[in-house]
């Protein structure tokens, strides 16, 4: 095991915390953030991922030298599998950062995605970092090495869980600053039709418009189109009745989309839908983005019915002047005075967007 100096460790976590407070967009931030830390933590592959804070749905991927058909089975197992050190799992109990070797004491084979993924394709250890602030997760990194690459060690898992609320600041920062995405314009869906091995059958032109190639290797925003596939097909296959899939994600040009995805009956195939987000569909990101409370988000959603602050604090079941300080708070985190700017923050009302914003 090689054993870094403390003092270079600090260095890096130095580094990466002044790359984040730049505001920029996150699979640049990754790339960058990428490259500093495999000089000092050096790895094999790995996939840098963007993840949709409500759902938990990956909607884009900075990959490193990772097989397409690895990232796709990795989507499936992570969706329709037990299994150590999931993301979902390491949100919830608050771990940062962890290796499979240190979860399973050194027997990576009590991994199902190790056994099935990993083990065929002569790689080792894995090292996985969840990036979050306030409970609210904005994306995760999985770092591999080959099988004949020594184990993570605990200071790597120290090193890396220290650099994860800095990617955390810097992906929210990355997107608050971005408001392009709040104003989309209506336009026609697109649609793009998978077979269950992850194959392109057909795609509209619009739905390329949007994400570009969805074949493409590295899968950087087409990660979500296989992301919802994915998961409609983990609910039939399961039985369980529940609405279609629905994700998040930002186009080529910047605006947010809806990805909804849905089986096709008899075909073994699976429709993926994008359209165009209102204000209102990306709102939930939006209170996230200004950390606004759970209890404030609560609020800020009855605000836009339009019901009075009575029958708000009524069904909160808190007295109208603990509800006038959740007000006064969600106003001011969020640059309003009144509930009129609220909704034209949240709401629906379209932007147009000029040709050399589309170009």
């Amino acid at each position: 095991m090689v054993v870094r100096p403390r003092a270079q460790d600090d260095r890096l976590v130095e580094a990466v915390a002044r790359e984040c407070a730049r505001a920029q967009d996150p699979l640049a931030l990754y790339e960058h953030v990428a490259t500093l830390l495999r000089r000092r933590l050096p790895y094999d592959s790995a996939g840098w991922l963007l993840v949709d804070p409500d759902t938990m749905l990956l909607n884009a991927v900075y990959e490193e030298d990772v097989p397409r058909e690895a990232h796709l089975a990795l989507i499936e197992l992570e969706l329709t599998q037990d299994d150590l050190n999931k993301f979902v799992d390491m949100v919830r109990a608050g771990v940062a950062a962890a290796s499979l070797s240190g979860t399973t004491e050194g027997r990576l084979s009590r991994s199902l995605r190790w056994r099935t993924v990993y083990e065929p394709r002569d790689f080792g250890d894995e090292l996985r970092a969840v990036f979050c602030t306030g409970g609210v997760c904005w994306g995760h990194v999985c770092l591999t090495r080959t099988a004949d690459s020594p184990w993570f060690s605990q200071p790597d898992v120290d090193l890396l869980a220290r650099l994860a609320p800095h990617l955390a600041h810097g992906i929210r920062s990355g997107l608050l600053l971005d408001e392009a995405w709040l104003d989309p314009a209506r336009e026609a869906p697109g649609v793009i039709v998978l077979d269950d091995d992850g194959g392109v059958v057909s795609t509209t032109p619009r739905a390329l418009d949007w994400l570009g190639p969805v074949d493409d290797d590295k899968l950087e925003r087409s990660m979500v189109v296989h992301e919802v596939a994915a998961h409609a097909r983990a609910s039939i296959a399961g039985g369980l009745d529940r609405p279609p899939p629905v994700a998040r994600v930002r186009a080529i040009s910047g605006e947010w989309l809806l990805v909804r995805g849905s089986r096709l009956a008899g075909r073994g195939q699976t429709a993926v839908l994008l359209e165009p987000a209102h204000r209102s569909d990306v709102a939930p990101v939006l209170l996230h983005l200004h950390e606004l409370t759970p209890r404030e988000r609560q609020v800020a959603q009855h605000l836009l019915t339009g019901r009075s602050t009575a029958d708000i604090a009524a069904d909160l079941w808190i007295t109208p002047d603990t509800l006038r300080g959740h007000v006064k708070s969600v106003f001011a985190k969020l640059g309003v005075n009144s509930r009129p700017e609220l909704f034209a923050r949240l709401a629906h009302e379209p932007v147009v967007r000029s040709a050399r914003a589309r170009a």
